[in-house]
């Protein structure tokens, strides 16, 4: 009697890759210090142990560090007017957020460590990994993270 086998297995292991992978953001750097404000494109402020970034209307009633290239970021405009808003003020492109630069790995809060992708005026766009299921189709999910909390993790 012939049986169906399931797999088809080899006598000799598949070789392992010749060369490694290279990593698309090789440099690593250390986190940023609690309690400092860092030097940034975008203003830093801290409250209650949080590192943010102050927006127009609260930055004047703050204490923080002015941004090396940008003010503080103009509130958003409700309804059809808010695409104009972010296409020219929110997502403008920054050479870092508050301290973050593409390629740091970063804790975010109730997802682990990430990977900066970008950074724009708004905040830093990081990607993580997340199981591939009937609700999502890739392997990995984006977000922003704008803030960072007293133990060191970001956070939206």
């Amino acid at each position: 009697m012939d049986t169906i086998a399931l797999f088809e297995l080899t006598a000799t292991p598949p070789a392992p890759p010749s060369a490694p992978q290279r990593r698309r953001f090789p440099q690593r750097r250390a986190p940023l210090p609690l309690g400092e404000l860092p030097a940034s494109s975008v203003p830093a402020a801290y409250d209650r142990e949080h590192l943010y970034s102050p927006k127009e209307g609260t930055a004047e009633y703050i204490s923080h560090r002015p941004g090396d290239v940008f003010g503080p970021l103009p509130v958003s405009r409700p309804g059809k007017a808010w695409r104009a808003w972010w296409d020219n003020e929110g997502s403008a492109s920054t050479p870092d957020f508050l301290g973050l630069m593409p390629g740091d790995v970063i804790p975010v809060v109730d997802v682990g460590t990430v990977t900066v992708l970008s950074t724009c005026r708004f905040g830093a766009l990081v990607r993580f990994e997340v199981p591939v299921g009937a609700w999502n189709r890739k392997p990995y999910a984006e977000m922003y993270v704008t803030a960072r909390n007293q133990f060191g993790h970001w956070y939206r």
